[in-house]
């Protein structure tokens, strides 16, 4: 074989086997398998994250309008004399899925007002107090 039919038959081979690697290139059905896989794993967790953050925020909510009627109730309660505020005074009630319960407790010159909180979903009971001092 002559050195021209070599590079020629070389040259051939060389450009047969450059197609057969261009055919080959692009994305296989695992890689496309395995990127629907990531996103969805990606998807479930902002999902979850979501969900996570919603919840927080209805719980967010729920506090926030317990803390309110709190405070209302203890500003009412604070309005009155030292003479209307009886020892045992209580009382309770529902507003917005919050109960309350109160109590007024006689002291030495003071009243101690306390708010005891039932708030949906919540084990622990928040109580807020305060004390007002009598000078009559």
């Amino acid at each position: 074989m002559s050195t021209l039919s070599a590079s020629r038959a070389a040259g051939r081979g060389t450009l047969q086997g450059w197609r057969r690697n261009r055919a080959r290139r692009g994305i296989t059905l695992v890689e496309i398998l395995v990127s629907i896989i990531l996103i969805a794993v990606a998807l479930g967790g902002a999902l979850n994250s979501a969900g996570a953050v919603a919840t927080q925020m209805g719980g967010g909510m729920r506090h926030t309008v317990a803390a309110s009627l709190a405070q209302t109730r203890l500003d009412s309660l604070a309005s009155l004399s030292c003479a209307q505020l009886a020892d045992g005074l209580n009382g309770s009630v529902t507003t917005r899925g919050v109960k309350e319960d109160w109590t007024v407790i006689d002291g030495r010159n003071i009243k101690t007002l306390s708010v005891t909180l039932t708030i949906p979903r919540r084990v622990q009971k928040p109580v807020y107090t305060t004390v007002i001092p009598c000078r009559d």
